[in-house]
């Protein structure tokens, strides 16, 4: 289980990060603004600063680290497990908790819940694949 691939840990958090511009712009960037009450123009305005991206980045090859302990040397189908498996059984639980006590809506929980399980899933088929046997 020491047999971690770097290379995968990269390539999945990578693919997480890219997975959330995508998930955050072009597929859910509307609704999600409207739940975090950003208006179109505060958005076409806005000029993140780069530290945003360099611990998002940093955050990401923590869960990909994280997740290649736990998938080990086996395959991609056990990899998607495991990333669904925790994206779901671990990280939308802790977002549900915490939009209870935050008041979300469940249409701000379902994205990024979605994103978080299908985010994790990604990496798990990466990290397997680079992984497996």
């Amino acid at each position: 289980m020491d047999n971690i691939s770097i290379v995968g840990i990269i390539v999945a958090a990578l693919a997480f990060f890219f997975l959330g511009g995508a998930w955050y712009t072009v597929l859910f960037g509307k609704p999600w603004r409207a739940e975090m009450g950003i208006s179109e123009e505060d958005a076409v305005n806005q000029n993140p600063s780069p530290l945003i991206f360099a611990w998002s980045i940093l955050v990401s090859l923590v869960i990909a680290f994280t997740l290649a302990k736990l998938i080990g040397e086996t395959s991609v189908e056990y990899g998607l497990k495991v990333g669904a498996g925790v994206g779901a059984g671990v990280g939308a639980a802790i977002l549900a908790q915490n939009y209870v006590y935050e008041q979300k809506s469940i249409r701000f929980w379902l994205i990024n819940a979605g994103y978080t399980i299908i985010g994790l899933g990604v990496m798990g088929i990466i990290i397997g694949a680079f992984q497996a046997p």
